[in-house]
């Protein structure tokens, strides 16, 4: 029975983010060779602003990760395989066994997989014998490590699993051309499997934090955990369209205004979790900012959108 560990595979940050562990294994493969928020932004992950309206702790990991994460892989020419479900259901002992054995396959590839432990981590080696899964968190350098049972249990009943099979040519300035369609879809556009009352998306999510803020209708550490999240998301996009003004014209405005949407976030989470009370002015200029950095998209993108019509997600 097998024993392999990869111990120099660790997330590409401490956020437990997607983009995090995706990165991280796809650096390792040699099949990428920037950052995470070239990473974020190229797979329009960093674009993704939801929250719940009381700003609970799931907000930044509120969405489709079937759908998105297929298509985060799908955009940079990542095939993937991927499963998710529930481990309250009958099946879910046949489901485990599965899983656990696709992460295996993949480690024995030498690329890990990526998995949900009450965040995204990945698994880096496995002992067969002893039935242990080693795995990745990015809370520290240590390995954590679990046995091949404990897979899918979770805080929440949801469990799921991706491995990265190989990769395809993909034109890089188109990437980053559709990347900058899907801020615009993303910013415009409630996430369809989010119910509105209790969710909003895009723009509508500055309204929202607003709203809670004003309102007192919060958990200050959940609302502070999100807020943190977003900021780190707004910090990635400035990144990336500062890279993007080197690769395609035009990008100056853009890359300007996210770069002040950033300076606006960092400022809010530099006040300290008790002024978020204070913050209101600053959020309603971040949401000008952003919204003058997607009508710049909008124009500098102008023909590609308006032949979508009415699905500018739709590539």
């Amino acid at each position: 029975m097998a024993s392999i560990r990869q111990n120099r595979l660790r997330p590409s940050g401490h956020a437990g983010s997607y983009i995090e562990a995706m990165h991280a294994i796809l650096a390792q493969a040699g099949w990428i060779d920037y950052s995470p928020s070239t990473l974020a932004g190229m797979t329009a992950s960093c674009f993704r602003f939801t929250v719940n309206r009381k700003l609970t702790g799931e907000s930044a990991t509120a969405y489709n990760w079937m759908a998105e994460h297929f298509v985060a892989g799908d955009f940079i020419g990542i095939t993937t395989s991927q499963h998710a479900g529930f481990s309250f259901e009958a099946t879910f002992p046949l489901y485990q066994k599965y899983a656990v054995s696709l992460l295996i396959s993949s480690i024995d590839k030498g690329r890990g997989g990526v998995f949900w432990k009450d965040r995204f981590v990945i698994a880096t080696g496995y002992d067969d014998a002893r039935r242990l899964l080693y795995y990745a968190d990015g809370s520290g350098r240590e390995e954590s490590v679990m046995s091949y049972d404990e897979f899918g249990r979770n805080e929440s009943p949801y469990w799921y699993v991706q491995v990265f099979e190989s990769q395809v040519a993909a034109d890089p300035i188109d990437v980053y051309k559709e990347s900058l369609i899907q801020a615009v879809f993303k910013w415009e556009t409630h996430d369809p499997m989010l119910p509105e009352p209790e969710y909003a998306c895009g723009r509508r999510a500055y309204d929202a934090i607003m709203a809670a803020l004003q309102s007192g209708d919060y958990s200050p550490a959940e609302a502070w955990s999100v807020l943190r999240a977003y900021a780190g998301y707004k910090r990635d996009i400035a990144q990336y369209m500062n890279e993007l003004q080197t690769l395609l014209p035009d990008m100056d405005t853009i890359a300007a205004y996210y770069s002040e949407v950033s300076r606006i976030w960092d400022e809010v989470i530099g006040a300290g979790r008790g002024a978020l009370g204070e913050q209101l002015a600053l959020f309603a200029e971040a949401k000008l900012a952003e919204e003058n950095g997607i009508q710049a998209i909008r124009a500098l993108m102008k023909e590609t959108i308006e032949n979508r019509f009415h699905d500018t997600g739709l590539r």
